[in-house]
């Protein structure tokens, strides 16, 4: 966003941060304004504590959170305003574009919200003359500017409220899996977990599933490719680095059909002293079980995201890397169905991300067939979309003609 370039009211929120007796000093009457003028037009309004301790009673007068449904205080932790907090939450559920900053920039706190909502794709805006202390390094347009155009600016439609959230719900497949609003993420096309030699295929345990899954997210590939849609290509990378209770790794066990469990949180830690070194382990660092399968290869300008958890959301970049790119939509293909296509489809949906999952574009091996099933079930009930390739196609074929 350029300067003077006036943020929609309808996806602006207005955050001021930290407004204490005393720390706003001459931009207090400019800041107290600008909050007015925010209220008048209807705008989404946050006050932000960076002291989990301080209560609004300690605010300067006038800049306590209103009774409204479009204002509300936010607890944040001294590190930012996005860590441990449930700011994106809130800004995600209303449908928030674009954030004004005001207030009191002490220990350069608006600086660190300024950089954190850029990466996650916002338009950081600071309200010149409403911040005390040093420039957040945002865009600025001044003050005064916003506060005549808010003052001036009718209240409307906007994204809080809950008509319109409604009426702003995607509502076909065609208009969620449309090119620019949609990714395709692909799940741990390795040759560990995919390849007739990898190591699931050395273990001589049947994948049917599997097998038939690949052909078809290859199509979806190409199609995805050929639509102009976005793809990122998810990859697992485990090995003695990333290991701990948490991580993927193959203890025996008595407990489960397959004679093994795949964590140590799941483990009988009492018969291993240690990470038992004769199982197997996949996808390790700089091996060939962890490059991508033949064919499956990004492309030059596709994402690759590396991951060493199940989900693909946990410890990388993709959440920031979709926000950046205002997608909106996650579809899932890939492997295994129960594990990490479940795992990160549950964190897409709970990150409020449009999920459809290709229903024959993922497998697992026979052994669990019922849990490929079972993980189906559960994302359609609970979680998101589950379609054939050939439909999701076709979707990408109808926002084309809806285009044209």
């Amino acid at each position: 966003m350029t300067a003077f370039s006036l943020p929609d009211p309808a996806s602006t929120a207005l955050l001021v941060i930290d407004p204490l007796p005393g720390a706003l000093g001459e931009v207090a009457e400019p800041c107290a304004a600008l909050l007015e003028a925010a209220r008048q037009a209807g705008l989404l309004v946050l006050f932000l504590s960076p002291e989990a301790a301080r209560g609004q009673a300690d605010f300067a007068p006038g800049f306590a959170c209103a009774t409204a449904p479009n204002e509300a205080p936010v607890r944040t932790g001294a590190a930012g305003p996005f860590g441990a907090t449930d700011l994106g939450l809130i800004l995600r559920s209303n449908g928030v574009r674009s954030l004004v900053l005001a207030g009191a920039n002490r220990a350069h706190f608006v600086t660190c919200a300024a950089r954190d909502a850029a990466a996650r794709g916002y338009a950081v805006i600071e309200a010149a003359g409403c911040l005390a202390g040093p420039a957040c390094g945002a865009a600025q347009i001044p003050g005064a500017t916003l506060t005549a155009a808010w003052a001036a600016t009718a209240p409307g439609p906007r994204h809080w409220q809950a008509e319109v959230k409604h009426a702003r719900l995607r509502r076909s497949l065609e208009e969620r899996v449309a090119p620019g609003r949609a990714a395709l993420v692909l799940i741990d096309v390795q040759n560990d977990f995919c390849a007739p030699d990898g190591a699931t295929g050395r273990r001589q345990e049947a994948m049917p599933l599997v097998h038939s899954a690949v052909p078809r997210i290859q199509q979806l590939l190409g199609a995805a490719r050929a639509a102009g849609v976005d793809v990122v290509h998810v990859r697992a990378e485990y090995g003695p680095l990333f290991r701990s209770p948490g991580s993927p790794y193959r203890f025996p066990s008595t407990q489960t059909r397959e004679g093994a469990v795949w964590s140590a949180s799941a483990a009988d830690i009492s018969e291993h002293a240690r990470f038992a070194p004769d199982a197997v382990e996949v996808c390790l660092t700089g091996q060939w079980g962890g490059e991508f399968l033949d064919g499956f290869g990004p492309l030059p300008g596709e994402t690759v995201i590396t991951k060493h958890r199940y989900s693909a959301f946990i410890d990388t970049p993709l959440e920031a890397t979709l926000r950046a790119k205002g997608i909106e939509t996650v579809i899932l293909a890939g492997v295994t169905t129960n594990c990490c296509v479940e795992s990160t489809a549950r964190d897409a949906s709970m990150l409020d991300f449009y999920l459809v999952v290709a229903e024959d574009g993922v497998g697992t091996k026979d052994l669990v067939r019922d849990l490929h099933a079972a993980s189906l079930e559960q994302i359609r009930t609970y979680f998101g979309r589950v379609d054939p390739v050939a439909r999701i196609i076709e979707a990408w074929r109808g926002s084309a003609r809806q285009a044209a």
